[in-house]
């Protein structure tokens, strides 16, 4: 079980399994998540194998710091930048314009890639670790209910490492797209926006 005493050497393990090219599950925002390192060929191959991803449709990769994001984002619309300013770290998933240095794997329909710097301190930690983008997918299979246990189902053969941090909220991100600096919730999530007043939390 992940705690204080726990917790150094389970973001160590973690982040040198991702690295290694192995999909661990970790907590994440309210959920438990398939993770992976982008970079890694052999990791992206495995998460492919768990979670088949059709062609057009991305991932969510986590950044350890706010800052890290700009790396990956082509342009950054005003109103996404202060939800940023808001709302990272946290439960909150921003669909932006890719840059070229993207892996192919995350860039979604429209050239565009969903980011992410996690609420999660543990997680967030890993993904520093880790040293690079970390995809991040939920753990239940289409139509199965939110894993809100790491031992919620059968943990799959791929799967090289559970870190184990108790039951989770349920709750997973919000995920907001731009049409120009126009923000539109494709899902609400943990984050409560109301876009008419500015992007505050409710």
């Amino acid at each position: 079980m992940l705690d204080a005493a726990t917790r150094d050497g389970a973001i160590a393990r973690a982040a040198a399994a991702l690295r290694d090219g192995a999909v661990a599950l970790l907590p994440a925002e309210g959920l438990y998540g398939y993770h992976a390192l982008a970079s890694s060929e052999r990791g992206m191959e495995r998460l492919q194998a768990l979670k088949p991803r059709g062609e057009g449709k991305g991932w969510i990769g986590l950044v350890a710091r706010p800052a890290d994001a700009y790396r990956w984002i082509a342009s950054l619309p005003g109103s996404a930048a202060s939800l940023i300013q808001a709302h990272w770290p946290g439960a909150l998933t921003l669909v932006l314009p890719a840059s070229r240095g993207v892996p192919e794997s995350l860039v979604g329909p429209g050239g565009q890639v969903a980011l992410r710097c996690p609420g999660n301190e543990f997680l967030r930690a890993v993904v520093l670790a880790a040293g690079g983008l970390v995809i991040s997918t939920s753990a239940n299979a289409p139509g199965e209910a939110p894993a809100v246990r790491s031992s919620q189902s059968e943990i799959p053969a791929e799967i090289t490492l559970v870190v184990d941090a108790g039951e989770l909220s349920g709750e997973p991100s919000t995920v907001v797209r731009f049409d120009g600096e126009r923000p539109i919730i494709l899902r609400q999530g943990a984050v409560r926006l109301d876009l008419a007043e500015g992007g505050r939390s409710g």
